[in-house]
Formats: C-alpha cells, sequence, structure tokens
C-alpha cells in the first residue's frame, strides 16, 4: 500500500503568522493586528490552509480575521469577508463593509447597510472608528441623518456623546472627532442629561452646530 507523503514543513512566514495570531491581553487591548506581512511569504498551500484555518474557528470574524481573509485573497476568504459585511454588526464587520465599499464601490445596498451597523453600534466593539471613516467618506443625506439620530436617542450613552462630537468634527467645528474640547464637552454631556430640558437644549445646540458648518 503507497504511503503519504510526508507533509512539508511550514515556511517562516507562516510560522511567523501563526504566532501572531495567538492575543494576550495587552495585544488585545492595544489593538495590535496579526502580522500581515509575513502573508507575502507563504506558500498556495498554506494560503489555502489559513483561510481554512480562520473560518472553522466559528462564530464571527474578528477585525484581524477580515485584515487577513483580505490579503490571503482566495475567492473562499472574499466571500466569508462577505458574509461578515451583510451579518455582523461589530468591529469585524465594520471592517468588512470598508472592504466591501472598497471594492465594489459605494452602493445603496452599502449606505443601508451601514446606516444599520450606525444604528446599532455599541461602544467596546471596535466598530465605531471604522464606521466613522465610511462616513466621512460618504456624507450622504441619509447618513448624516443617521447620526444625528445617534446623537439624539442612541441607548449607549458612550455613542451618544461620540456621535455628537463626529457631527461637530464633520461640520468643521473641532479638529477631530473625539470630542476632547472643553468648549463644547459640556453641551456633548448634556445629550445623555436625565433633565428634559437640558437634553433638549443639547439636541438644539448640536442641530445648529451642524446647520452651520465651518467647512
Amino acid at each position: 500500500m503507497p504511503t503519504r507523503p510526508p507533509r512539508p514543513e511550514p515556511t517562516e512566514a507562516y510560522k511567523r503568522f501563526k504566532d501572531s495570531m495567538i492575543l494576550d491581553y495587552g495585544k488585545w487591548r492595544d489593538g495590535e493586528p496579526y502580522d500581515i506581512a509575513a502573508l507575502a511569504g507563504v506558500t498556495p498551500a498554506e494560503r489555502d490552509l489559513l483561510v481554512d484555518e480562520i473560518m472553522e474557528r466559528g462564530g464571527s470574524l474578528d477585525w484581524r480575521d477580515v485584515e487577513a481573509l483580505r490579503a490571503l485573497g482566495t475567492p473562499k476568504a472574499l466571500k466569508r469577508i462577505g458574509k461578515a459585511a451583510e451579518s455582523q454588526g461589530d468591529g469585524g464587520g465594520a471592517e468588512a463593509l470598508i472592504h466591501e465599499v472598497e471594492t465594489k464601490g459605494w452602493t445603496p445596498e452599502n449606505e443601508k447597510r451601514l446606516i444599520d451597523m450606525l444604528e446599532n453600534v455599541r461602544s467596546m466593539e471596535s466598530a465605531s472608528d471604522r464606521l466613522f471613516e465610511l462616513c466621512e467618506q460618504h456624507q450622504t443625506p441619509a447618513v448624516m441623518a443617521q447620526l444625528m439620530r445617534n446623537a439624539r436617542t442612541q441607548s449607549d450613552e458612550t455613542m451618544r456623546y461620540s456621535a455628537g462630537a463626529f457631527l461637530l468634527y464633520l461640520s468643521g467645528h473641532d479638529d477631530d472627532w473625539y470630542g476632547l474640547n472643553d468648549k463644547f464637552r459640556p453641551h456633548l454631556l448634556d445629550l445623555n442629561s436625565s433633565d428634559y430640558k437640558t437634553y433638549k437644549a443639547a439636541v438644539a445646540w448640536l442641530e445648529d452646530m451642524v446647520a452651520n458648518p465651518k467647512k
């Protein structure tokens, strides 16, 4: 009976990439990506193997997984990214949606998906900055309206504040979207006020600022 040939020794590039997939708390907290550069040195067989290994982990894709699948670039990898863009609302889904927009263009379907993700975005999911990048590139009336809804009524108080700060940035009133400007911070905090009059005044202030952009 013929014997199966031994499996080739993995390349150093493959081992480097596999090592980078082991995340401790520090790497996770700091947002350290996988070693994408190492993928340039893997063999075609290793490329297919890595795609299968990432997909076999089950559940949702992390944004790092999406970056890796994108770099691996096989039809199976790209199909999995598309699925994540359609179904995930976290950082992995946002990263996948960026890929879909960059490769397929800005479509009504992608706009609707972005709006859906904005409506349900939560802090600590690594999604907001990626979604805000797409919003900055595609400031359509529907996208801007959803950002204002987030600033007014988002259930996640952190994201309500963030949406307000981002709108100030888009309208040219602030240099970044982090909401650290002492001049604006009290108004942004009041978007979460339990006092209705204070809250309404903050919303009216934000709407006026957005209606009168500096850009």
